[in-house]
């Protein structure tokens, strides 16, 4: 099992042109405003496990913003945290395409099926003393990356449509390389979960269909700071993203 934490006070940011060496471990990116004021510094570090790799990734984001039609209090977002990783699932080889051009198709031949991704099985909110943790249940053999940020507008990939979530933050969890495999997911009308009472860290959980290999969910938060880790399993295969005010 391996863990990403963090906590950070919101900014309104942008790179400021610096890359990250994948080959030095712990390299650092100054962080700036758009008036060149320097408000963090990024670093990446890395961890890995037997049949776990996992690169966390602290990167600069936005925070998140209330559903103006789903308000939660008067708490607004201080959170700009983002967080990366990779999960091997099952047998990580049986799910690699083969390289279009290494192996020609010949006339009358039928062209190989395309891989089979392994699947994203469910979505649940678990209570903890600490407050909420969203578990997404993963299947299949494979390798998943994911993603997790703070974001100021919502969006859903490839449209201008801004996701209609409640909290005072929100959080954006996208998987790739991942087929959903929940038959409750879908675009024009995502699965929607919630809690009650305010002693829940998460007011709401959206989740929507895969698109390309690509899975996204959004969290709305109750508190405008909350912190948040995110641990990989490959004993359960899941990813838990635990958040607490």
């Amino acid at each position: 099992m391996s863990r990403s934490r963090g906590q950070g006070a919101c900014a309104s940011a942008a790179w400021n042109g610096s890359v990250l060496d994948d080959d030095v471990p712990g390299d650092r990116v100054t962080l700036t405003t758009k008036d060149d004021r320097t408000v963090g510094v990024a670093k990446r570090v890395g961890a890995s496990s037997a049949g776990l790799v996992l690169s966390a990734l602290v990167l600069s984001t936005a925070c998140g913003a209330p559903d103006v039609d789903h308000p939660v209090g008067e708490a607004r977002c201080q959170q700009f945290e983002s967080f990366a990783g990779q999960l091997h699932v099952g047998d990580p080889s049986s799910g690699l395409p083969t390289v279009p051009g290494l192996v020609p198709v010949q006339p009358g031949d039928q062209p190989l099926p395309p891989p089979v991704l392994p699947t994203l099985d469910s979505i649940e909110i678990d209570r903890t003393p600490d407050g909420d943790t969203v578990v997404f249940g993963l299947g299949g053999d494979g390798s998943i990356g994911w993603t997790a940020r703070f974001v100021q507008m919502p969006l859903l990939h490839g449209t201008d449509d801004p996701v209609p979530i409640s909290g005072a933050c929100v959080l954006q969890v996208d998987l790739t390389g991942v087929d959903s495999n929940i038959a409750s997911l879908r675009r024009e009308v995502p699965m929607r979960l919630s809690t009650e009472g305010e002693a829940s860290s998460v007011v709401e959980v959206l989740g929507y269909p895969s698109s390309s290999g690509l899975v996204q969910s959004f969290v709305g938060t109750r508190s405008g700071t909350p912190t948040v880790s995110v641990e990989s399993s490959i004993d359960r295969p899941a990813i838990a993203v635990a958040i607490s005010h």
